[in-house]
Order: C-alpha cells, then structure tokens, then sequence
C-alpha cells in the first residue's frame, strides 16, 4: 500500500495503535519526540520497539527537517508582510557659493491606502497554515512508512529465526542419515536425500539473512539514523487492531493534513486576490522638513511640506490582478480534487485492509 494511502487512513482513524503494538505518538507528535535512551551505546544492543524508532525518525528525517525549517520561515515571513514602510531621509542643495545657496532636508513617509498591509498579512498567515498543514502531511507520511519498515524488519527477522530453527534441524538429520547409512540401517540415498534438503534449507537461510539485511537498511534510510542498522526491533506482529466503519473514516477526511493544506492554499490565493485589488491604488507619500536659503549671505529658514502619489496611466497591476483570480480559481480546482483523491484512496485502502476480516467472518 502506498505510504500517502495509508497515511491517509491512519490519520482518519485517529488510531494508536499498528498491528498489534500500542504506540501513543499521533502524527502531530512525531515532530516533537526528543531522542529515547536507546540511541546511546549502552541499550544499543537492546530490541528497538516502534515507539522508540518513531521518535528516532522524528529527530533524523530529513523530510522533516525541511518542513520544520518551511514552517519556521512562514512565521519569519508573516512578521515581514506585517512592516510598514521605512521613512526616507532626502538632503537637497542647490548652488555651492557662500552667498547664493539653497539647503532643503526632508522627511518622506510613504502610505499604503487600501488595506495592502493587512491583505499581505492574511496572505501570509494562510501561508503559515499551508507549511503547518505540510509538516502534519510530511509527519504522517513518515509514520506510516517507519510503521511498514519496522514490521517488515520484524517478520524478516521472524522469518531469519525460522530459517535458523530449520537449518538445525536439517543438519541434525543429515549427521543421523550418515549414520544411519554406515552402519547399514537405511541406503546411502537417504543420506544424499538428507544432505540436498540441507543444502536448499542452507540456501533459504542465506536468503533469509539477506531479507534482514536488506529491511534493516530501509529502516535506517527512513530513520536517517545509521544504528538501526545493527539493532533488532521487537513488536507484536500477531494481532491486527479492528478498523472502524468507512463512513467514520470519510467523514473525517477534512481534518487529515491534505485536505488542511489545499484548503489553506485555496484561502491564500484567494487573499492574493485582495493584494493585488490593492496594489491598484497607489501609494501616497508625505514629505515634510527644513529648506534653508541664502541670498546675499542673508539666511532664511522655511518649512517644506509635500505630498507624491504615481500616477497608474501605463501600470494598473491589471496583470497581476488576473493572474491572482486565476491561481485562486486553480486552487479551488485543485482542492476539489484532493478531497475527491482522498475519498478514493480511502475507499480503497479500506477495502484492500477490510478483505481479511471479511475472509474470517464468512
């Protein structure tokens, strides 16, 4: 089952616990676990349990990182879009000669009319929601493919013990069939017989070994953390938990970090619409200061006041205007049809996961 498809499910249940093994960590927390104990040299012998391996994963994951780090600069970025415009300082002088000049300082400060600072700053907070929605997406994503490595590792492991178990046992019968055959109890092609299921047990042992190999460096490779690799894990891969009825589990698609995140880019392009509305009205700027003249040596101090504003004749910001409606009806679109997806991925998740239990009750 593809990782997005089961976490999709798995957010949708809200469950806590996977196949079997009871583990409090929902996929908010993932991104919070400090580092466990295990991680030191002295219980790194110990078997690693999926509580623990998802906490390790939390910390190491790459994936992760970068979505924290996209949320951290969300933040940065709706504290920019709040600043208001710094103030000029503008110095004017006119003429160089001690008799005849003209000194003017002013202070600009320009205004934006419209609401832009405000609009800007809904635009960033929808931006805000879209990373967090991300993070929780990225979270999920991540527990649902430590959860599939972890018991993939587990029942290479179990498979290993099996094969282990076997080769014992073939070896056993062979050193009997040798005896049996000298002392003339049984055909020396028993003892051959004996010697080719040893040799096809030895084989499924070394294939064995490799399957184990193979899950843990996944594990490591999702973790981001190298010591998995020489860890055993422990879990319950035995009991499979109940799953609740399908309607329960659409009716919570809302609220999984998909849907969040389309919603939240639907609501930020829409707010777009709005910046740009405003930047259709230009900004007033107000000057204010001293102008200092001299004539004939003879000084005079005057206040300067002024006000600028563009004049919007060949740039109305009619393009970017379009461009705005344009995204927000793309991302309508697109919300639409991530929730219409997510239906569908749990639809069929759940029947592919459900196909057992509907086995045993028949």
């Amino acid at each position: 089952m593809p990782a997005r498809v089961f976490s999709v499910l798995m957010l949708a249940t809200a469950a806590t616990s996977a196949v079997g093994q009871t583990v409090s960590l929902p996929a908010a927390e993932v991104i919070q676990r400090p580092p466990h104990p295990a991680l030191s040299d002295a219980s790194a012998a110990e078997p690693l349990t999926l509580d623990v391996v998802l906490g390790l994963a939390a910390q190491a994951n790459p994936t992760l990182r970068s979505a924290r780090a996209d949320v951290d600069a969300s933040a940065a970025a709706f504290s920019q879009a709040g600043a208001r415009p710094n103030p000029e300082l503008s110095f004017l002088q006119e003429g160089f000669g001690g008799a005849e000049r003209t000194t003017t300082a002013l202070i600009n400060q320009t205004v934006e009319p419209g609401g832009k600072r405000r609009a800007r700053m809904e635009v960033a907070s929808y931006g805000r929601e879209v990373a967090l929605a991300t993070l929780d997406s990225r979270a999920a994503a991540l527990r649902a493919q430590v959860i599939v490595a972890f018991y993939e590792l587990l029942a290479a492991q179990r498979q290993l013990r099996v094969a282990e178990e076997a080769t014992a046992i073939a070896a056993r019968s062979v050193e009997l069939a040798d005896r049996r055959a000298r002392a003339g109890k049984v055909s020396p092609v028993e003892a051959t017989k004996a010697k080719v299921a040893a040799s096809s047990v030895q084989l499924d042992l070394v294939n064995a070994k490799t399957r184990v190999a193979s899950a843990h460096e996944r594990l490591a490779n999702i973790t981001a953390s190298p010591s998995v690799r020489e860890s055993h894990v422990a879990g319950d891969i035995e009991t499979v938990p109940p799953i609740e009825p399908l309607s329960a589990l659409v009716a919570r698609l809302d609220d999984v970090p998909q849907s969040r995140a389309a919603r939240a880019e639907m609501l930020r392009t829409n707010a777009a619409i709005a910046v740009e509305r405003a930047r259709r009205i230009p900004d007033v700027t107000f000057s204010a200061g001293m102008k200092r003249v001299v004539t004939g040596g003879v000084r005079d101090n005057q206040s300067v006041i002024g006000i600028s504003i563009p004049l919007p004749l060949f740039d109305n910001n009619k393009g970017a205007f379009l461009e705005a409606v344009h995204k927000a009806e793309k991302a309508s679109t697109d919300f639409d049809g991530e929730k219409t997806s997510l239906e569908l991925e749990v639809t069929q998740a759940y029947r592919t996961i459900s196909a057992p239990y509907s086995r045993r009750s028949s």
